[in-house]
């Protein structure tokens, strides 16, 4: 009988321990394979590139490798809806664009709740934009710029890479800042926009920074402003919206953020925060997304939802109030 007593106590001990081993495993063993990070955009892009060189170095930093999974579609809401089916177990992580809480104003109806579906662990990169004019404009400032509008209104016009994104959105607030008439042109994407800028079919567009600068080098437009409140490493001759303006506040950027789905373990969260903050003071990482125009910016989750705030805010309150809606 105290051999028995003995043997259970020892059993239970045992099992209990075990148990204990196993709980522990998620944490100290993640990540134990491949993770797939999803781009919600087709590969090539200045998203896709920027993102494949941040995760190769997350994937450095975690000892595993970290693989791309490219979801386009919807304004990269298909890859959003996605993402809410997902194991919350860190080894699925969604590389999530600024589009995460535009569209479901400017859509209208998703599958996804921005805040309660995701969990933010850091920012990953800003792709500011470039106000840039067709050379035969004859302007070289914004004051130059904003006089020959306001003497010939609604002769000109403005392109866009299509409804509701946010070089769009930057050109609507221009326009109602500084109350100029002018044609808003949309277009599929911004490469046949920058085609039609060359040409002179329209006379100014807000620009992706790695768009627009090589476009600008070479004379075939002229740079205006930045919408970012510090001027760029890549431009650091163009004044930003406020230097060239006085217009404060005026910042327009691109920004990705990885999250992971809800109720993805903590340890692991923690995991992925503290290698995206050692990749945040990579200075050859940092040079590297330079080249391509876009910033490496890592954060806090806090800092992630501020930017969601901040922009759902922002935009969202102009979508509504000028009524747009995707593809129109």
């Amino acid at each position: 009988m105290r051999f028995s007593r003995t043997f259970h106590t020892a059993l239970a001990a045992w099992l209990m321990l075990g148990a204990s081993l196993a709980a522990a495993q998620p944490a100290t063993a993640y990540p134990a394979r491949p993770i797939k990070v999803v781009v919600p955009y087709a590969p090539g892009g200045m998203t896709d590139v920027s993102s494949r060189a941040v995760m190769e170095r997350l994937g450095k930093e975690l000892g595993q490798a970290v693989v791309i999974e490219n979801k386009a579609g919807a304004a990269s809401t298909l890859a959003s809806n996605w993402m809410v089916t997902q194991p919350a177990d860190g080894y699925t992580l969604y590389a999530a664009p600024v589009s995460l809480v535009i569209n479901p104003i400017l859509q209208g109806t998703v599958q996804y709740d921005a805040r309660k579906d995701f969990e933010p662990i850091s920012l990953m990169i800003d792709s500011p934009f470039v106000l840039q004019v067709h050379p035969g404009l004859g302007v070289r400032s914004m004051k130059e710029l904003l006089a020959r509008v306001r003497e010939h209104p609604d002769r000109y016009a403005i392109g866009t890479s299509g409804a509701g994104s946010v070089n769009h959105l930057a050109a609507e607030y221009f326009l109602r800042a500084f109350h100029l008439k002018v044609a808003v042109v949309h277009y599929r994407g911004g490469a046949p926009a920058a085609q039609d800028l060359m040409g002179g079919t329209i006379q100014m567009m807000f620009s992706a920074a790695n768009e627009a600068a090589p476009l600008m080098r070479s004379g075939r437009t002229v740079g205006i402003a930045v919408t970012t409140t510090q001027r760029l490493a890549l431009l650091p001759d163009l004044p930003t919206m406020e230097e060239a303006s006085g217009l404060r506040d005026f910042e327009a950027v691109f920004w990705m953020a990885l999250v992971a789905p809800a109720r993805t373990p903590a340890p692991v969260l923690a995991r992925l925060r503290e290698a995206m903050q050692k990749i945040g003071a990579d200075p050859e990482l940092r040079e590297r997304l330079a080249r391509l125009g876009v910033e490496l910016v890592t954060s806090t989750p806090r800092d992630v939802q501020r930017r969601m705030d901040r922009d759902e805010a922002k935009w969202g309150q102009l979508i509504r109030e000028l009524n747009i809606q995707e593809g129109t």
